[in-house]
């Protein structure tokens, strides 16, 4: 296969190529990369060849267009022991088969029923906060959406061992995080200690989940959630989905239902901790939508400011922050030959802060939203894009949005050290260490 275009790339070590610098510092490894090589770069991955794209037309090339060409990178299709057949790492046929059946539960028209769910969460999180003086808002946002989530999906008498569900979720990030350097080229038989705790956080997990699933379906019972919603699915010949295609779509939008939304819950404290005047101009929003009353959906097109806040907030710090493909077949992008079984690489970390589709790109300026946002269709997609678009992104951004407010109603965002967070990323854009905060009542 010849390529028109040549494409150059940094430097790589004999065996590992550029494994160990992406390793050690995956966001910056890229950001330098796209800098100095332009919008295909080529990369080495020990035996495996990838390129870098960060070139909105080829991103759309990628995921849209030539989106047959590609299926999903090997890294996320080894969490298959986690997702299953799920949405996530499906593929084909069977992907899209998935996809209509699930697809209801995310109608417009559903989302609203969810809305009450969020704010008796939320409301109740923050009444435990009026005693307190510190937390760690990644962890409190974390265990707010698993609650939230937890009964928007399986029900109200599930909410409690939501627990479950995130210690195999941690351990799935553990293991994608170790597993990024050199440690990629052992098998799967090394008992790391990654493995091990994410091997027992997904058997706790399947057990949770059968056992949730079997008694719904034994009840007979309609709750309205969710879970009843995947269980009354019907295919076009008439087919409900098995107990394990069940499994898999209900812990793949549990997970994408808290990890990603936690994430821009956290991220967007740590901004706004550190930008007083976008701070108080969401106050005031929240004071005057909200009242003293909680969040509904119908005050999701009034409460425009905290949209905008969220969207900057996931411009700059965007939980997924990098997708893989592998392709299926040889191919091309822009002119560029790309080889069957490599890897291409697209980052929102490196497209979200891209100085030729944003001014003053490392700023943090919400309003930049009120004015003309003529920049690319895949400069900005913090949910992924194409036909593979986050199915829950609505729900998130619904989720995200009332909670945001409802802790602007109450509450002031403050760190609890002056000391920068750093961005960990693993399988998602995560603070290393925590997210330290104070909990000071307005």
């Amino acid at each position: 296969m010849t390529s028109v275009i040549k494409v150059a790339g940094p430097r790589g070590r004999t065996l590992t190529g550029n494994l160990p610098d992406f390793a050690a510092d995956p966001l910056g490894f890229l950001t330098r990369t796209a800098r100095d090589f332009g919008p295909v770069s080529s990369l080495r991955f020990a035996r495996t060849r990838a390129f870098l794209v960060s070139d909105p037309a080829m991103i759309e090339e990628v995921l849209v267009r030539r989106r047959l060409d590609f299926i999903k990178a090997g890294p996320i299709r080894r969490q298959r022991r986690l997702f299953g057949k799920g949405l996530l790492i499906n593929e084909g046929t069977s992907w899209a088969k998935q996809r209509r059946l699930a697809q209801p539960a995310f109608h417009p028209r559903n989302l609203g029923a969810y809305a009450p769910v969020i704010a008796t969460h939320t409301a109740r999180m923050l009444d435990r906060w009026q005693a307190s003086s510190y937390a760690d808002v990644h962890e409190e946002a974390k265990d707010l959406l698993m609650s939230i989530v937890a009964e928007s999906l399986f029900g109200p008498d599930v909410a409690p061992r939501a627990a479950a569900i995130g210690a195999a979720v941690e351990g799935a990030m553990d293991r994608y995080a170790a597993r990024r350097g050199p440690a990629r080229l052992l098998p799967d038989w090394i008992p790391l200690e990654a493995s091990r705790r994410y091997v027992e956080g997904v058997d706790a997990l399947d057990a949770f989940v059968a056992e949730t699933v079997a008694r719904r379906r034994a009840s007979g019972e309609t709750r309205n959630d969710l879970l009843d919603m995947l269980v009354s699915a019907r295919d076009e010949d008439g087919r409900a989905m098995t107990a394990g295609q069940i499994r898999d779509e209900a812990i793949n939008l549990f997970v994408g239902g808290f990890d990603t939304p936690s994430l821009a819950i956290a991220w967007t404290w740590y901004l706004l901790a550190k930008h007083a005047a976008v701070a108080q101009r969401l106050h005031e929003e929240a004071d005057a939508v909200l009242g003293d009353r909680a969040a509904e959906s119908a005050d999701l097109p009034k409460l425009a400011f905290t949209q905008m806040v969220l969207k900057e907030s996931m411009r700059l710090y965007p939980p997924a922050w990098l997708l893989g493909r592998e392709a299926i077949k040889d191919t091309e992008l822009g002119g560029v030959a790309i080889p069957a079984g490599s890897t291409v690489l697209i980052s929102q970390w490196v497209m979200h802060r891209d100085p030729r589709y944003f001014d003053d790109a490392l700023a943090f300026r919400p309003e930049r939203w009120e004015e003309d946002r003529s920049f690319p269709r895949f400069a900005y997609f913090p949910f992924g894009g194409g036909p593979r678009v986050c199915i829950g992104a609505a729900f998130a951004t619904m989720e995200c949005t009332l909670v945001i407010a409802m802790i602007a109603r109450r509450f002031r965002f403050a760190m609890a050290t002056d000391n920068p967070v750093e961005p960990h990323a693993t399988m998602t854009l995560r603070p290393k260490g925590g997210m330290p905060a104070r909990i000071a009542p307005r």
